[in-house]
């Protein structure tokens, strides 16, 4: 049964799934709350305002955490990609009397993954490309 449902693929595992949908959104925020952080802790320490980091390297700490978090968000959009693909495969291959909820309720979760997934990995290059052109003190 459970090979049935995901076509000649295999089924698709609740983990697979659910890394799908929250990879990406995952990195955008670790991106945004992690970059912030640091940058505020090396330009403004003890409220006092800096025009050249405490650390000189931030910039490059910054941009390696940013390529990182993007990996994962590339990542979690090939995932939510292949789950979205497999599971509609999986509905389309159903015959209207034997129709799985199951497959259906997957495929659902999926697009919507999918679609969650390719909008924040446009917020993840955007912030990657404010990050370049922004000096963090300023």
């Amino acid at each position: 049964m459970q090979a049935d449902r995901a076509g000649h693929d295999g089924p698709i595992s609740v983990l697979a799934l659910t890394a799908g949908v929250l990879a990406t959104p995952a990195a955008w925020l670790i991106q945004i709350c992690a970059g912030e952080t640091v940058i505020a802790y090396t330009c403004f320490p003890h409220n006092v305002p800096l025009r050249i980091p405490l650390a000189p390297a931030i910039g490059w700490s910054v941009a390696g955490m940013s390529g990182l978090m993007l990996f994962v968000g590339v990542f979690g959009t090939w995932l939510a990609w292949r789950n979205w693909r497999r599971l509609t495969r999986a509905r389309r291959s159903q015959t209207p009397e034997a129709t799985d909820t199951r497959v259906e309720g997957e495929a659902f979760v999926a697009r919507m993954g999918l679609m969650a997934s390719v909008l924040f990995l446009f917020a993840l290059v955007a912030t990657d490309i404010a990050t370049g052109l922004v000096s963090a003190c300023t």
